[in-house]
């Protein structure tokens, strides 16, 4: 995969990584998670084969203050994210000219329906674990979160990456986006939503939830996977390839 760089609209680097086909026919954007990076573990390069393989390229960035990008991470804000996606699907439309798919694993998803959810440019959207009840979400990963945030401390948490801060900007910002506006402004475009039914992040009811608002959805909940697919990583490649071989193509143009 080549590296490249993209900025955004504060003149920050992006770090992504692309990989398109001889004669590719469309381009998939993939957003990561919260406290990820665009190669996901690694799992980005099987994806990137298995799209080329049905003649689609990957376009995989880092947010700002995420892996390899310029920013820092504390004062993360969805309407922050929401503004990188946006640099980099205007990026992609100038120097492609491809139809787009968003790809979005968990709060990058929260990300693709805040940025992009009303972009007429997007064919089709792919929602991997994806909260869209977001106060209820990350309140769940510490009990003093909440409390914490209304005080408006910048809190410290701490995950297998080590300790991170986040300000409280990231939780207030959370009243300035309607995910049910957002989910509704997708209409009738193609959508896949995949979801571990043993999520112990984001609840599975997040997916059910989304996929009853949306006309053209398909939905998968996978028995035994977490929120990560830890042992389920095939299966949801699978799954996606499948859906974008015989959903997303076939409605094209």
């Amino acid at each position: 995969m080549q590296q490249i760089t993209i900025f955004n609209r504060r003149q920050l680097k992006l770090a992504a990584l692309l990989n398109l086909p001889e004669n590719c026919s469309g381009l998939v954007i993939s957003c990561h998670g919260f406290r990820g990076a665009k190669e996901n573990r690694e799992r980005i390069y099987s994806l990137s084969s298995k799209l080329n393989s049905i003649g689609l390229g990957l376009l995989a960035f880092d947010f700002q203050g995420s892996g390899q990008s310029e920013g820092t991470y504390h004062d993360i804000t969805l309407t922050r994210q929401a503004g990188d996606l946006q640099d980099v699907i205007d990026f992609a439309a100038r120097q492609f000219n491809l139809p787009m798919v968003l790809l979005g694993r968990s709060f990058g998803g929260s990300t693709v329906l805040a940025g992009a959810s009303q972009d007429a440019r997007i064919t089709g959207y792919i929602f991997w674990s994806t909260p869209v009840f977001l106060k209820e979400t990350f309140a769940s990963m510490d009990p003093a979160l909440a409390s914490q945030v209304n005080q408006g401390h910048t809190i410290t948490l701490v995950d297998e990456g080590g300790s991170y801060q986040l300000d409280p900007d990231l939780f207030i910002d959370f009243a300035n986006h309607n995910m049910d506006d957002y989910i509704r402004a997708i209409g009738d475009r193609q959508v896949l939503i995949i979801h571990g039914q043993s999520d112990e992040v984001v609840a599975p009811e997040n997916a059910l939830y989304m996929a009853r608002l949306l006309p053209n959805c398909q939905l998968h909940l996978i028995e035994g996977a977490d929120h990560r697919f830890t042992q389920h990583t095939d299966q949801r490649e699978d799954l996606t390839i499948d859906w974008l071989v015989n959903s997303w193509k076939d409605g094209q143009p």
